[in-house]
Order: structure tokens, then sequence, then C-alpha cells
């Protein structure tokens, strides 16, 4: 009876030690903000916008750092890509933080209909452009285990940045 005990106390430790340690991303949290954005003067098509984003990360485990060796991101405006980034490597300690700053750029001029166009000009202008960003962020040193995928919303620019929360994904958990 004791030895049952002892093995369900030390399979239940386990279990609570790769929670805190391991590499699963519900041991993290993030949250990201749109801080600037320019484009070209005149405004003319094709628009060739640059988005500074900020992520937070936010490592909620009692043990362990949680550390990226790079990611790389993709934002999209109403469902058009308008940009991609490098995201620089981090680390964060155990109950840490760390802020990653990344510059989105198109690779050329983003062709939006006029529509659009104009209504992502005003937006800049007001501060309250909306943009989807996807991430791929690849763990260190562990670049064997599945990237963190995260979800993001990113409204802006705002200063003081104004972060919002990301759904975070391990590659596995969509499959």
């Amino acid at each position: 009876m004791l030895a049952k005990a002892v093995a369900g106390a030390a399979v239940s430790l386990i279990g609570l030690i790769i929670m805190m340690c391991g590499d699963n991303p519900r041991g993290d949290s993030f949250s990201l903000a749109l801080t600037a954005a320019g484009s070209p003067p005149g405004g003319a098509p094709p628009l060739a916008p640059s988005f500074n984003l900020t992520l937070y990360a936010e490592n909620t485990r009692i043990l362990g750092e949680s550390c990226f060796s790079h990611g790389q991101a993709a934002l999209s405006y109403d469902g058009v890509a308008v940009g991609e980034a490098t995201v620089p490597g981090w680390c964060a300690g155990a109950k840490g933080t760390a802020k990653v700053e990344a510059v989105a750029r198109s690779g050329r001029g983003v062709q939006l209909p006029d529509r659009l166009r104009r209504r992502m000009e005003a937006e800049l202008r007001w501060g309250a452009t909306q943009l989807d960003v996807e991430a791929k962020l690849f763990r260190y040193p562990y670049d064997e285990t599945p990237p963190v995928l995260l979800r993001c919303k990113a409204v802006g620019p705002q200063l003081p940045a104004q972060p919002l929360p990301c759904r975070a994904y391990a590659a596995v958990e969509l499959f």
C-alpha cells in the first residue's frame, strides 16, 4: 500500500516537473504590439509599408528558462499579406519576461485594391490599423522540438505600446 502511494507521488512529481520545465507553450504567455508603421512619401500604389512590432513573452514556469533561437512572422491586413519579419532569439528566465522587437516589411510593393489601400492609409494616420500576425518561434537549444506557433492581433501604431494577447500552439497540437 505504501509502495503504491510512493509510486503515485513520484508520477505526480514527474508530471509537475515536466509541466514546469517542458517546452509546452502553455508555460509561456505572449502578447504583441504594433508600435510604428510607415509607407513611402505620397502613398501612391503600390503601398510598401513597414511595421515595427514588439513581442512580449512571459515565462510562467517556476523552474527553467524559456529560450528561442529565432522566429518568422507574417502580417496580413484584411486577408492580404502585407509584410514578413525575422524575429531575433531571446530567453526569459524562470518567472521572467522578455521584450523582442522586429521590423516587418513587404518584399515588394503590396498591391491592395484601391478601397482597401485608402482604408489602410487612413487607419495608419489614425493609429487604428488592425493586422493579423502569425509567427513561428523556434526553441533553443532544443531545435529538434516542434516550433511554437502564435496567432496575434496587432492594433496601432500606438505609443505607449498597447499589446494584445496572442494564442500559442505547439506545432503538434495542430494535427
